[in-house]
C-alpha cells in the first residue's frame, strides 16, 4: 500500500509541475491575491456536457467578492492537494478524504459544506458493483472469487472511491493488497464506472451519486452493473482555502457561500442539482477542519490506511 501511494504521488507531482509551473498567483502587498483562483475537478461537468456550473460560481463569487475569479480545471484529487501545496490555487472543493489530505499537507482550511438549515451536515454514500454477467452476487461471492478478480478503486484521495470501499472489503475479511489479482486506480469515478461495466475489472469502488447520474443521463442502463455493497453515511467534502489567504478574505469567502442559496436561488439550485438525494443537503452551513475529525480519526483506525503518506 505504501509503495502504490509513494508512485502515485511522485506520478502526480510531476504531472503538477510541468502544467502549472510558473503559474503561482501575484499578491497584493497585504496578501490578498489578485485573482482568486478556484480548482475544480472535470469530471462532474462530464455528465453534463459543459461548464455552466462552474460559471455560476465563478461569476457569484467575483460579485459578492469584487474580485477577479480565474477557474483552475484539475484532474483528480491528488492534482488539487499537489496544486494547494504549491500555492497555485486558493481554494477547491472536494471530497473529506482529499480535504484531510490537503489540510496536513497544504494547510488547506475547511468554510462550508452541504447540509440542512438545522446545520447538520448532508453526506452521501460508496458503493461496489461488479459487472452485470459476474457471478458474484455479494461480498461473500467476491471474497472467494478475490484471486481471480482485478480490483479498481477510483482514485487514492477519494473518500467514496477508496476509503470507504476499503473498509468495507476489510470488513468483509478481503484484504485488496494480499487477496485480489490484481489492485488498480481507474483515475475517477466515472472511468471506473465504465471500466466495471465494459468487463475489465471484476469489481470497483466508486461513488453511488455518479452511477445514478449517469443512469439518468441515459449513459448507463441501470443492470449494467451490480451493486453487491453499500457504504454507510459519508460526511461531505468542504469548500476548502488555502492557508495564507488573509482572514478577512477567508470569511468573506465563507460568507458569500453560506449566502449563495439565498442572494443567487437560481445558481445556487443548479449547482446543487448534482446532489439530489434527501441526504445530501439543500443549503451550505459553515464548517471547520473539527467537523471532519470524526473521519480523521476513523481513517487513521482503518488496517494498513495512512491518509497522508509522508
Amino acid at each position: 500500500m505504501k509503495r502504490l501511494w509513494i508512485c502515485f504521488v511522485v506520478l502526480i507531482s510531476g504531472v503538477i509541475f510541468i502544467s502549472l509551473n510558473g503559474c503561482k498567483a501575484s499578491h497584493a502587498s497585504d496578501g490578498r491575491p489578485t485573482v482568486l483562483r478556484y480548482a475544480f475537478m472535470p469530471q462532474v461537468e462530464q455528465l453534463e456536457g459543459g461548464n455552466l456550473r462552474t460559471e455560476l460560481m465563478r461569476n457569484y463569487l467575483q460579485n459578492q467578492l469584487h474580485m477577479p475569479v480565474e477557474i483552475v480545471k484539475l484532474e483528480g484529487y491528488a492534482s488539487t492537494i499537489e496544486a494547494m501545496r504549491a500555492e497555485k490555487i486558493d481554494m477547491f472543493s472536494g471530497s473529506s478524504l482529499t480535504y484531510l489530505i490537503a489540510a496536513q499537507k497544504a494547510g488547506a482550511e475547511a468554510i462550508a459544506a452541504r447540509g440542512f438549515p438545522d446545520g447538520t451536515l448532508g453526506g452521501y454514500r460508496s458503493v461496489i458493483a461488479v459487472p452485470k454477467d459476474s457471478p458474484i452476487h455479494s461480498m461473500q461471492d467476491l471474497k472467494a472469487h478475490a484471486k481471480d478478480t482485478v480490483f479498481a478503486f477510483a482514485e487514492p484521495a477519494s473518500t467514496s472511491g477508496y476509503l470507504y470501499p476499503r473498509v468495507g472489503l476489510l470488513d468483509a475479511g478481503i484484504d485488496p493488497e494480499k487477496d485480489f489479482k490484481k489492485v488498480v486506480f481507474a483515475g475517477n469515478h466515472i472511468a471506473t464506472i465504465m471500466t466495471v461495466k465494459s468487463g475489465k475489472v471484476g469489481a470497483a469502488g466508486f461513488m453511488l451519486g455518479y452511477m445514478t447520474r449517469l443512469i439518468e443521463k441515459h449513459k448507463l442502463a441501470p443492470d449494467d452493473v451490480r451493486v453487491i455493497w453499500t457504504s454507510d453515511l459519508i460526511p461531505n467534502g468542504p469548500y476548502a482555502v488555502r492557508k495564507g489567504l488573509p482572514d478577512q478574505l477567508k470569511k468573506d469567502i465563507q460568507a458569500a457561500l453560506i449566502a449563495m442559496p439565498t442572494k443567487a436561488p437560481d445558481a445556487w439550485a443548479n449547482i446543487n442539482s448534482l446532489f439530489r438525494t434527501p441526504a445530501s443537503g439543500t443549503v451550505l452551513i459553515p464548517v471547520n477542519d473539527a467537523t471532519y475529525d470524526g473521519l480523521r480519526k476513523y481513517a487513521s483506525q482503518v488496517k494498513d490506511f495512512n491518509f497522508a503518506e509522508k
